[in-house]
């Protein structure tokens, strides 16, 4: 379980859902592709943003990362987490990695 954010125009990260399932490892690299599940009630902010680059965070952990929001279809989800909640509709979303992003870098400035 995470919570998907993107960076907001002030710098700040802002939820966009929560909670996501992650099913298949996070790989950074640019084009791999990250896959998750979401229950459609708690992807509202997500659905605006098919077809969008954003700058995305998953892992606290780790930078950012500019991906594409390629794929967001219902689906009869598949993980475990959501066993239980099988009746309400679920949602599957595929992220296209464009790289990571270091902001620390990006917010230095020239001397």
């Amino acid at each position: 379980m995470a919570t998907l954010s993107i960076l907001a125009e002030d710098g700040m990260m802002i939820t966009c859902a929560n909670p996501i399932y992650l099913t298949s490892p996070i790989d950074y690299s640019r084009g791999s592709k990250v896959t998750f599940e979401v229950l459609e009630a708690n992807a509202s902010s997500l659905k605006r943003l098919a077809g969008k680059i954003e700058t995305f965070g998953v892992d606290p952990q780790q930078f950012p990362f500019s991906a594409e929001l390629t794929s967001l279809e219902p689906c009869t989800s598949t993980v475990t987490a959501l066993a239980l909640l099988r009746d309400r509709p679920a949602m599957r979303g595929v992220l296209t990695v464009h790289g990571m992003i270091d902001l620390v870098g990006r917010q230095k400035t020239p001397n």
